[in-house]
């Protein structure tokens, strides 16, 4: 087989590739980041691309188009200044980070001292610090140039520690940094902390990458599993280390001067990112490889901070409730309320928690990827362009984009508007179906009857025609799009059902209602009522709470003692495997209709 050339606008990047092999693992080879939520299986429509010359031409899937000869091919452009949440619940905590420094004289060796240079510089360190010699583990990387380095320095050093081991000598005090990160199915977020002072320097962010290899954890998973976990792993480590030259620059410090990572994420994402293979997850009984917590070298992970600096991974709680979870719980110290609480992170996994200080449980559904816009026509993550919420105003349909510009799609906090809108003005029946024109009864149905339309054979609601656009498409909600977030809000309506059923309780007895995450920050939880996602006798107890999952990883990340704290609430918090519940299929079906009106 022969190899051809593709070259890609508007990148202007031209990579090699062996004949046969698809445009989208082109674009992966050529570092692309395409967007792929269906992994490359030809159904989501996402990765078009235009082949402006070679065959077949035009707009094309990238997954379905092989490489046969030389080829131009045009990417469509990439939705840009994407809507990524950075803060989270706050809670104050004392500061004492598994990083510390401490200054430090050892004795000078005299003739007939039979103690060696680590013996001493042991004790040294033992009394400036109070930790017992014999808990001071063996550094070979210390005591390789020890000799050396103590004669030259006249045997004064500032000694870095994590937790008890000596990772570091310094010439003189200087600044400690951790970064603490959230590693989300689509999004990942870095703060750049000083472990001596707590104040956050820096933050950045950015889509993960991951998402070329497919949107949610399943496709992921299977890619592992098929491929190898090694290119997801480099993936997502890149990430981290882009993420954290990026805060440091902003914050005018080195990666260098970073001696520790904390790392949350989903159990897919903490598999992927330490490199451990994903099948203990995707075949029953769908569990972790591992859950506890783990403490790391970076160095042996390509993390680029300081050499010899550290990895800090939260627990995971069960196979698709992971550090995440965690974070949420450590952030809102859930494991102290008296009020009965749920909490709900609705990412592209949806994790929730019910319970209080004496008694927690967990489930998780695969409800995300409706809200992030995997599998919505005209679905999109939220950045510029995306519709994000939706009304009626008299008869008149209103809505508003981020950035205030022409929408090219609808991220999540809009596809529950319109659902929630459409239901209210009985466009929507109860059981999910739209109306015919001719069947709409009331004012509004009857002036925005041209809105129902067919659309590729199904039934649609236009928001914004071509001439309205800023793609000049038609932006649009589908018969198929209402099934889809049927789907989602009916198996989470069904995991609060069954948790509470556990719990032994009423769902209004019910205190407080917690929405962590980015599209639980921007969503309306009228509309969230309305559409049966959350019980409406709740409506007046629910709280954003913003990416309560990051402020979890920096806590653990300024606070070692919160850190372990981490494993006594995995340990606390009980699993509900909503999938292998007798009552769920039951439950889910009744929670598949939205709410009459």
């Amino acid at each position: 087989m022969g190899q051809f050339k593709v070259h890609f606008l508007p990148q202007d990047i031209t990579v090699t590739v062996e004949e046969g092999t698809n445009l989208l693992d082109a674009q992966i080879k050529a570092d692309l980041h395409p967007d792929a939520p269906c992994g490359g299986r030809g159904t989501c429509g996402k990765c078009l691309v235009n082949v402006l010359s070679g065959t077949p031409s035009g707009v094309q899937k990238a997954c379905c188009t092989e490489v046969h000869e030389d080829m131009e091919v045009e990417l469509k452009s990439e939705a840009q200044n994407h809507s990524i949440l950075l803060e989270g619940a706050k809670r104050n905590i004392t500061l004492d980070s598994a990083i510390k420094s401490y200054h430090v004289t050892v004795e000078k060796c005299l003739i007939g001292d039979s103690r060696s240079d680590w013996k001493r510089l042991k004790e040294a360190v033992s009394k400036a610090s109070g930790i017992p010699e014999e808990n001071i583990p063996v550094s070979m990387h210390i005591i390789s140039g020890l000799y050396d380095y103590l004669l030259s320095h006249n045997y004064e050093t500032e000694v870095i520690m994590c937790e008890n081991e000596i990772i570091d000598l310094a010439d003189s005090k200087k600044p400690l940094y951790v970064m603490a990160y959230d590693i989300g199915t689509t999004t990942i977020v870095g703060y750049l902390l000083n472990a001596q002072t707590g104040r956050e320097m820096a933050v950045s962010s950015m889509l993960n990458p991951q998402s070329q290899f497919g949107a949610d954890v399943i496709q992921r998973c299977n890619h592992a599993l098929a491929e190898g976990v090694d290119e997801l792993s480099a993936c997502v480590r890149s990430a981290l280390n882009d993420l954290a030259v990026k805060a440091a620059l902003q914050a005018g410090v080195s990666p260098e001067e970073i001696y520790m990572i904390t790392v949350v994420g989903n159990t897919c994402m903490h598999h992927l990112f330490a490199g451990i293979m994903p099948g203990a997850l995707v075949h029953s009984p769908y569990n972790p490889t591992i859950s506890e917590s783990m403490m790391l070298n970076a160095a042996d992970y390509d993390i680029h901070i300081n050499p010899h600096g550290k990895i800090m991974l939260l627990p995971n709680i069960a196979g698709f409730v992971g550090a995440d979870t965690i974070g949420v719980l450590l952030a809102t110290e859930f494991d102290t309320l008296t009020d009965l609480t749920l909490v709900i992170d609705i990412g592209t996994n949806g994790e929730m928690v019910m319970g209080n200080k004496d008694r927690m449980i967990a489930c998780s559904t695969a409800a995300g990827p409706a809200f992030e816009g995997a599998k919505i026509q005209c679905g999109m993550r939220g950045a510029e362009g995306a519709i994000d919420h939706v009304h009626f105003e008299g008869n008149q349909l209103t809505y508003s984009t981020i950035g205030g510009g022409k929408p090219i799609g609808i991220c999540g906090s809009g596809l529950m508007d319109i659902i929630s809108e459409l239901l209210q003005a009985g466009f929507i029946s109860s059981g999910g179906r739209l109306e015919k024109p001719e069947s709409l009864t009331s004012e509004i149905g009857k002036a925005n009857a041209h809105r129902l339309i067919k659309i590729d054979g199904f039934l649609s609601f236009v928001l914004a025609f071509e001439d309205e656009s800023g793609s000049g498409q038609k932006v649009y909600l589908s018969q198929k799009d209402i099934r889809e977030v049927q789907l989602a809000k009916g198996a989470m309506a069904a995991g609060i059902a069954l948790m509470a059923d556990t719990l032994g309780i009423q769902i209004d007895q019910i205190q407080k209602v917690m929405i962590a995450g980015a599209f639980g920050n921007y969503m309306s939880p009228d509309s969230a009522c309305a559409i049966g996602l959350i019980p409406a006798e709740l409506r007046d107890r629910i709280e954003p709470i913003g990416n309560a999952a990051g402020e979890g990883s920096k806590i653990a990340a300024l606070n070692d003692w919160e850190f372990h704290r981490c494993d006594q609430i995995s340990n606390h918090t009980e699993f509900l495997e909503l999938a292998t519940h007798p009552d769920f299929q039951d439950c889910f079906v009744d929670q598949l209709e939205y709410p009459e009106y």
